[in-house]
């Protein structure tokens, strides 16, 4: 071990930049009398246009049965057996997912309640906050004229959760049941060139979790991983740690404390499910940890589920104020949650997951379901027991990240826009807090036939796998590192 720190470059990272405030809400112009239907309407206005021009391009001289396909406007003007293809906007209808109305008059969640977390295995836990029940599970197209229930074979290969907007082909066979053999979605945005960038690393870490009563070996051997003073055992680490210009904090830095002398009333379920992320001793940790890499390495971060930020999504950034000694230094940037960034040109979208836990919650079974209930479907398996790049990806082919806003995951009511909706393709697309370290390269067809590349990486959460991820500039290469 040594006692100096890694001298590192500055990377080319601009002061300002467009897209940089695009999840940001002034306090004083947060208004909340509108109706979350805006966000639909402008959801659907962004992408409806956007899928219709995939749709038309795929499906102009389709044909059902040697029967050609046309368009209708209306989900209502479909005929029976007819080969047609609709757009619409998704709605999934599930038993266990919450129904706002009883919550208002019973103050519960539609899913049963449990007593004790710890008597379920770690993949029931993952269970116990699902909205599915696949034997009963409902997937939906919706427009302004009505519904059409949808069906079909391909529903079990693709991941679609309430709020996606689509154009589907196929016909309706049962009165009201449409049957689709076909999906596009919306034309992807366009993505700015990559440059030729500086051969630079930037460090990614989520799930700091920091309390009181945590374990603080982790983080300290961390802290000197990052500052240079110990190798992980990797060879050539030393030559990339000097090459990282950036470390960036995706999400739940402090961990939720339970109070045990704070009395809840026997019905104050909101409260109880509510609970508060404040605590002053994890964040006066967290800001002591910040300052000291500060000296060595410029520190973003954003709000995660479990730090001390608002509920609704996007989460402004974590105010200056619990950063008495970080927010001194020039280097130290708070961003909101989803967060665009900009660092040698390449252009990143962040979140801390929480839009993609959501999105995960569609896709398994409840505790109360019989696990292999509806689970012949491959990528309900792949999901469950493999991989949630899926997922990730699926984001980016919808082109918006949180669709299920507002319908299970809680967001500011916009009006007259949809900020989830993407109008630009990132070059890097990274979610922190998630089970497993996982990338891939995802080409999505632009105009003219151009293909962008977006690399799509999933950051593990620190305080459960003890592992960071190292992504390269150049050439968008990521590596994992277990430090702790």
């Amino acid at each position: 071990m040594t006692t100096d720190h890694i001298m590192r470059e500055v990377s080319d990272k601009p002061p300002t930049y467009d897209k940089q405030d695009d999840y940001t809400l002034p306090p004083g112009k947060r208004l909340y009398m509108d109706q979350y239907n805006d966000i639909y309407k402008s959801r659907a206005k962004i992408l409806k246009s956007r899928v219709m021009k995939m749709a038309s391009s795929k499906w102009r001289n389709e044909t059902i049965n040697e029967v050609k396909a046309k368009y209708v406007n209306k989900l209502l003007d479909v005929k029976n057996l007819t080969p047609s293809y609709v757009i619409g906007t998704v709605f999934v209808d599930m038993k266990y997912k919450p129904n706002i109305l009883k919550e208002v008059s019973g103050n519960i969640y539609e899913a049963p309640e449990f007593e004790d977390e710890s008597q379920y295995s770690e993949l029931d836990r993952t269970r116990i906050d699902s909205y599915s029940d696949p034997s009963s599970d409902q997937v939906m197209l919706e427009d302004d004229s009505g519904r059409l229930l949808l069906d079909g074979e391909l529903l079990d290969k693709v991941v679609l959760v309430t709020g996606v907007v689509v154009g589907v082909l196929g016909m309706v066979v049962e009165a009201g049941i449409f049957t689709i053999v076909d999906i596009v979605y919306p034309e992807p945005g366009p993505q700015k060139p990559l440059p030729e960038a500086k051969d630079e690393n930037i460090l990614f870490i989520s799930g700091l979790r920091i309390s009181p009563t945590s374990d603080r070996a982790p983080l300290e051997i961390l802290k000197e991983f990052i500052m240079g003073e110990i190798s992980s055992g990797v060879d050539n680490v030393a030559e990339m740690l000097e090459k990282t210009t950036n470390l960036i904090i995706l999400g739940n830095s402090i961990e939720v404390v339970d109070d045990p002398h704070k009395n809840l009333k026997g019905k104050d379920k909101y409260s109880e499910i509510n609970k508060s992320n404040y605590d002053s001793e994890s964040l006066k940790m967290l800001d002591r940890w910040i300052s000291d890499l500060l000296v060595s390495i410029p520190v973003t971060i954003l709000p995660g589920e479990t730090d001390p930020a608002e509920i609704e999504f996007p989460k402004p950034p974590l105010h200056r104020s619990l950063f008495y000694h970080s927010s001194r230094r020039s280097n130290f940037e708070r961003l909101s949650n989803p967060a665009w960034l900009e660092i040698n040109g390449v252009r990143i979208l962040a979140t801390s997951g929480e839009n993609v836990n959501d999105i995960f919650k569609y896709l398994i079974p409840n505790i109360h379901v019989e696990i292999g209930d509806g689970i012949d479907s491959p990528l309900r398996k792949e999901v469950l027991h493999d991989s949630r790049l899926k997922l990730l990806e699926s984001t980016i082919l919808w082109q918006n990240v949180a669709p299920t806003a507002p319908d299970t995951m809680c967001c500011y009511p916009y009006s007259g826009e949809d900020p989830f909706s993407l109008t630009e393709t990132p070059h890097v697309y990274v979610v922190g807090n998630q089970p497993k370290f996982e990338t891939s390269i995802l080409e999505v067809k632009l105009k003219n036939d151009q293909v962008a590349r977006v690399s799509i990486i999933c950051v593990p959460d620190f305080s459960e796998t003890g592992q960071c991820v190292m992504m390269n500039t150049n050439g968008l290469e990521c590596k994992q590192f277990r430090v702790a």
